[in-house]
């Protein structure tokens, strides 16, 4: 699956009936699609909502039907993401100590 951020502006009059609203959404919204987390953000968007979908097809049906309608929501951008495989990066040494696999060098 990929991951995809959507960045929220919101109402500032509707602010806590928009943010429970979107605390509300259940972690499958729609068939292949998983909510992720919903977090604040300060600065010229107001809210970031992570998500995993199977398709670029998904995600503009999340937003469209589950988001872009909601009271209260009044910009939204939708930005896929490179899979990072949510894996630490491993310091040069750690690679050279590890048994299970070649050594490798990681970029810093």
């Amino acid at each position: 699956m990929r991951e995809y951020l959507i960045l929220l502006k919101l109402n500032p009059g509707k602010l806590m009936e928009t943010l429970g609203s979107l605390r509300q959404l259940s972690s499958n919204p729609i068939d292949g699609v998983d909510l992720c987390y919903n977090m604040n953000i300060f600065g010229v968007w107001d809210v970031g909502v992570w998500i995993n979908a199977e398709d670029n097809a998904q995600v503009l049906e999340f937003v469209q039907k589950k988001v872009k309608n909601m009271a209260g929501i009044t910009d939204v951008y939708t930005v896929p993401t490179f899979p990072h495989g949510n894996e630490p990066i491993k310091a040069e040494d750690e690679i050279k100590n590890s048994k299970d696999t070649e050594p490798v060098k990681a970029k810093a």
